[in-house]
């Protein structure tokens, strides 16, 4: 009887379903959900978005943040100007001087009016209308802390999230992308096929731009074509880092993947890169971070594109004075300086006066001042900086033609604050990236320039040959 017993234990075992058999065991990944709305800026207008749930498994939501892509640019006039003029001429001293502290920009209408020369675009030599008076540049204003009132509808259920719609900043705290993002009190479960309602009020007076709010969680997919003993071997290996304790076999040891992207400060442009997996083992994904390494902040005056005959040409009655740029104790007039002098690049992404440099600019009644020419190196500074950085990003794991949201997600709303501050953002699940695999970062840029890092931080399991997995 004993025997018959043992016998049809042992036969049940072989019958049960093994951990980590593909088809048998959910294959789990670290996901995001997001909802994109267009805010127009008015008091009282209702947005509404629909997020839905993949067919092929199961999506937990246990955190909810969001992030607003805010169109800062506002519509600025240029002073002086009642006909046709040159746009390379116009100067400083036309231009509102809360402009020139707060930033000013080369509009999206500016770039018909750029020229191509040997040593790279520069505006255009030609006269253009006088509506190019109001269109040219762009007054940057400040960042704003968005105000609305949102509400979520789980179609599965028909549950309303909440009993009212609810104040942005009193449920979940500030746009900034601050981490850690709010975590839900208990996981929520949505089935595949379901679909999340949102609705957003506005509430802010001229706050525009596009609003992201996104679903932190991770997805339980039913069925993998990753080779059972790899499964096994890699979820056996991921244990003590899901509950937070340092691995303790030999063949795993923390490791970091970059994924590096050149933006180009170009809007809507699109940039690909991919980072190649160890061939030895898996990489689990914990964490990801980023960061902008902007290029120098400085603006070099380009005063070989300003010809003795441009200075002194009248500009609707407006005559710059002539001056020597050669000689550095010479003083320049701010008055004088044409946006000719300004690099491209950096008018497209804003420059202004150096914020400890304004009382030397300007003077009673927030007139320009004349300063030394060797002061202009370091008297105005680009706005690009790092906690300005703005882009769009996709995550695809090419192991398993995965990707890790379902749609670009803002950086501010996906990964959070661009400072570098910590914590990084947590995966809901640790991912893990298959031996020879790829991780596919398709990078649409809003705002900034410079070399983009996103780190993957985890660790890297070693020796799965030896161990008859690979």
């Amino acid at each position: 009887m004993l025997a018959e017993a043992s016998l049809a234990a042992r036969r049940r075992a072989r019958a049960a379903p093994r951990p980590g058999a593909p088809g048998l065991q959910p294959w789990v990944i670290p996901f995001d959900y997001g909802a994109r709305f267009e805010l127009s800026g008015t008091p009282g207008n209702v947005a509404e978005a629909v997020i839905n749930i993949s067919p092929d498994g199961v999506f937990v939501a246990t955190a909810i943040g969001y992030g607003l892509e805010e169109d800062r640019g506002r519509s600025m006039r240029i002073n002086d100007i009642n006909g046709d003029f040159v746009p390379g001429d116009v100067t400083l001293g036309q231009i509102p001087a809360d402009a020139l502290l707060q930033g000013f920009r080369l509009s999206a209408r500016a770039q018909l009016v750029l020229e191509q020369t040997a040593a790279g675009a520069q505006l255009g030599t030609g006269p253009v209308a006088v509506d190019f008076r109001d269109t040219l540049l762009q007054k940057i204003a400040g960042p704003r802390e968005v105000s609305f009132l949102f509400s979520l509808v789980d179609s599965s259920t028909g549950r309303e999230l909440q009993d009212e719609p609810l104040h942005n900043l009193a449920s979940l705290g500030t746009s900034s992308g601050e981490r850690p993002f709010r975590p839900l009190a208990r996981p929520l479960s949505f089935l595949p096929r379901s679909t999340v309602r949102l609705q957003v009020e506005e509430r802010s007076e001229g706050t525009r731009g596009t609003l992201f709010i996104v679903l932190y969680g991770y997805r339980a997919i039913t069925g993998t074509h990753c080779p059972e003993p790899l499964v096994r071997f890699l979820q056996q290996a991921d244990v003590p880092a899901a509950r937070g304790a340092a691995p303790a076999a030999s063949s795993v040891i923390p490791f970091d993947h970059a994924a590096i992207v050149r933006l180009q400060g170009r809007p809507d442009n699109v940039v690909e890169t991919e980072v190649a997996v160890n061939a030895e083992g898996g990489f689990v994904a914990t964490a990801l971070g980023y960061g902008l390494e902007p290029a120098d902040d400085g603006v070099p005056l380009r005063w070989e594109r300003v010809t003795a005959g441009a200075l002194r040409t009248a500009l609707n009655g407006f005559a710059p004075r002539a001056f020597s740029v050669w000689d550095r104790a010479a003083m320049v007039d701010l008055a004088d300086v044409p946006l000719r002098a300004f690099p491209i690049e950096l008018l497209n992404e804003g420059v202004r006066i150096r914020p400890d440099h304004a009382r030397l600019a300007l003077g009673p009644g927030a007139a320009l001042r004349a300063v030394p020419a060797a002061a202009l190196t370091s008297m105005f500074e680009s706005l690009n900086r790092p906690e300005s950085v703005r882009f769009r990003y996709e995550i695809t794991d090419s192991g398993t033609g995965r990707d890790l949201q379902n749609q670009a997600l803002g950086n501010i709303a996906g990964l959070g604050i661009a400072t570098g501050e910590r914590p990084f953002k947590r995966f809901a699940r640790p991912m893990l990236f298959l031996p020879r695999s790829t991780i596919r970062v398709r990078v649409t840029e809003r705002c900034g320039r410079g070399n983009l890092f996103l780190v993957f931080q985890g660790y890297k399991i070693l020796q799965l040959a030896s161990r008859g997995v690979m």
